[in-house]
């Protein structure tokens, strides 16, 4: 009686710390006659997560986000999309999630109400719903004050919280948002960068595509890195700056300096290399020292060498990019 009572306490507990996931791709892949779009990613992103696709234009990201949204077939592999297969039940992944596209893809000569209304008749809501639910949402997005007013006079910032509304209409499981900030003026940035947390700590998984290092930095919590349709890295943010940012790195701002004073400084700090540019001394290291910034001063002090600025500097996203691509060219950095 206890093995039995042990079993079924260990087969529950299993159960429940099973992890469940929004997205399972394997082996997904697009092609375009002879070009490979999107080249066998295998990915799971879990419920609940707030998700980053990060690549340069052609690394494949649109791609594959129309082929998790049913609007591409894929040409070969397998992906689930909120546990439905999108090729085979694809109307059930499209019952279950929303989407937010870069560019405005609403009525611009319908109001916010109007156009809600307009979606909802075609997910079938009923009227009473329909009503409660556009309003609900209107405010969750701080445009119910313009609920009546003619969607064509808005501005970006606004535009695009309409279609967060109107993606969100029918209550989806996961909400891909692509690029949704491109274009936006700071203010209005920050405001739907604080709607799409806001949206996420309810419990909504969103798929967020950007090219903003910053932005993807602060917003998501882990991060898929494309690059020619392969997904090259994937990890947090943090993991991603410790695995591939290139290390620690401090940066000096001297009156002068020479080779042989680099190279001192280089021994003294144990750093692993350093260049100079520009009047600034950059020294690396694999992680960070302590004592180090004091270690200089008293250096440059007996040299009696003036320094500007002594300052450590984390690595980057964008660096994670450029260290693991070795095409910083091709990425945009807003």
């Amino acid at each position: 009686m206890i093995k039995q009572t042990t079993r079924e306490t260990v087969k529950e507990t299993i159960e429940e710390t099973k992890e469940e996931y929004a997205i399972e791709c394997k082996n997904l892949t697009k092609k375009f006659g002879n070009f490979t779009a999107v080249d066998s990613s295998n990915l799971k992103i879990k419920k609940g997560e707030l998700f980053g696709f990060l690549g340069p234009n052609g690394a494949g990201k649109t791609t594959t986000i129309k082929m998790l949204t049913t609007l591409l077939s894929p040409t070969s592999g397998v992906a689930k999309v909120a546990g439905f297969d999108i090729k085979t039940q694809s109307a059930s992944v499209r019952a279950r999630i929303g989407v937010v596209p870069q560019e405005f893809a609403l009525f611009q000569e319908l109001s916010p109400m109007e156009n809600l209304w307009y979606i909802g008749e075609l997910f079938g809501m009923e009227k009473n719903e329909l009503k409660k639910r556009s309003e609900d949402i209107l405010k969750e997005v701080e445009l119910f004050d313009k609920k009546d007013i003619a969607a064509e006079g808005f501005s970006g910032g606004m535009k695009q919280r309409l279609s967060v509304a109107a993606g969100l209409l029918h209550k989806p499981e996961i909400l891909f948002m692509d690029e949704p900030t491109t274009g936006l003026d700071p203010q209005s940035r920050i405001a739907l960068r604080e709607i799409t947390k806001s949206l996420n700590d309810s419990g909504i998984t969103i798929i967020y595509t950007t090219h903003d290092m910053d932005e993807a930095d602060k917003l998501c919590q882990r991060i898929a890195i494309m690059d020619q349709g392969k997904i090259i890295a994937e990890g947090t943010p943090m993991q991603l700056k410790e695995k591939y940012g290139g290390g620690k790195k401090l940066e000096l701002e001297i009156a002068r300096s020479n080779p042989a004073l680099i190279e001192e400084l280089k021994k003294i700090t144990g750093a692993k290399s350093a260049t100079h540019d520009n009047g600034i001394i950059e020294l690396h290291f694999d992680a960070a020292k302590s004592g180090i910034i004091p270690k200089i001063s008293k250096f440059l002090a007996e040299k009696k060498i003036d320094a500007r600025e002594i300052r450590m500097v984390e690595p980057s996203l964008e660096d994670v990019f450029i260290n693991i691509t070795k095409k910083s060219e091709k990425m945009e950095v807003k």
